[in-house]
């Protein structure tokens, strides 16, 4: 097959799966659950308040459940009512920091963090926190002073070493990332996202222990999507056509619903194998689970293509240019079939 003929599409990120059905439905029911038993503790807890108006952790409490149902001016009016009863308490303002993370106003909580720490430089939850939100503001410096204060708290504190392996990744220090990333893993085993990062770390330094880090976090979360496809995408880059089709399937076993799979297996029989029936069947798979993938669409009608099959191949160059008119490689097969 021409290269120029090839969609060469490798989707590293989007790993969001459609639901449907019953698992909606679930979904909905759990979340439904869920929100009442939101309005009945924070009903619960307004009972407290009316008892013992004084108490400013009750005030604290209630913020909080406000903040897990995104009521964020209720809950920072709560919060300023336990300040009016005690402005010096390090939680009250960490707390206030907190809702700011939650409603995305990073400032305004990194502010709230500085002043716990202030009143109290021992809270660890506050410098963890404020680490994190100097990380998302780029405060990089103050992002690992903030951790340090962390882990000088609590050395035995894996979430602190992970954050340093993500700014130390940001700031382009692959072998400090490594190292904090590894430190996470002694401290906590089962530190799944800690396992993923290193094998992304290494698959970038084409070191295939990255591989050992993919198949241990498969170990940690066997259902996981993400770490099969990883692992597959190193096999796949480097050649290893079978081994990668091998853990696509175990990928696709696992959560049936990973269309990335089916779509990856689809492309290596497309490309690499020249098996274009196989390739199709997996494409169409593809577009049960995800029918609005226009490139799997636009990969079946290569398969077609190859096939010989030029009228359904136009069919489906033809469908693919109605759902993006803007679809260059379409276009261009629609030509070279009407053009013989």
């Amino acid at each position: 097959m021409k290269q120029h003929r090839i969609l060469v599409l490798f989707i590293l990120l989007s790993l969001g799966l459609s639901q449907c059905g019953k698992q909606q439905n679930a979904e909905e029911q759990t979340e439904t659950s869920t929100t009442d038993k939101q309005d009945n503790e924070i009903m619960g807890i307004s009972d407290e308040i009316i008892a013992n108006p004084n108490d400013a952790n009750l005030y604290i409490k209630r913020a909080m459940a406000y903040g897990d149902r995104n009521m964020f001016e209720l809950a920072h009016r709560d919060v300023m009512r336990a300040m009016s009863i005690d402005s010096t308490v390090s939680s009250f303002h960490a707390a206030r920091g907190e809702l700011y993370f939650r409603s995305s106003e990073l400032r305004d909580s990194r502010l709230s963090f500085e002043k716990a720490i202030a009143l109290d430089p021992k809270n660890l939850e506050a410098n963890l926190k404020l680490g994190e939100v100097n990380f998302l503001l780029r405060r990089y410096p103050e992002a690992i002073q903030a951790v340090d204060a962390a882990i000088s708290i609590n050395e035995r504190l894996p979430k602190a070493y992970f954050l340093k392996g993500y700014i130390f990744k940001e700031l382009g220090d692959t072998a400090l990332s490594i190292s904090s990333f590894q430190t996470a893993t002694e401290v906590d085993p089962e530190y799944f996202d800690a396992y993923m990062e290193l094998g992304n770390l290494y698959t970038a330094k084409n070191d295939s222990i990255a591989l050992e880090y993919f198949s241990t976090a498969i170990t940690l979360r066997p259902a996981s999507a993400e770490a099969y496809y990883h692992k597959a995408m190193f096999l796949q880059n480097r050649g290893a056509l079978q081994r990668a089709l091998s853990v696509y399937r175990s990928m696709v076993k696992a959560d049936p619903n990973s269309f990335l799979g089916y779509y990856n297996m689809g492309y290596l029989h497309l490309v690499e194998l020249e098996e274009y029936r196989i390739a199709s069947a997996y494409f169409d798979t593809v577009l049960t689970i995800q029918p609005n993938y226009i490139d799997a669409l636009f990969n079946k009608g290569l398969c077609f293509e190859e096939l010989g099959e030029e009228a359904l191949a136009v069919a489906i160059y033809k469908e693919v240019l109605e759902q993006d008119a803007q679809y260059t490689l379409a276009a261009k097969g629609l030509e070279r079939l009407l053009e013989k």
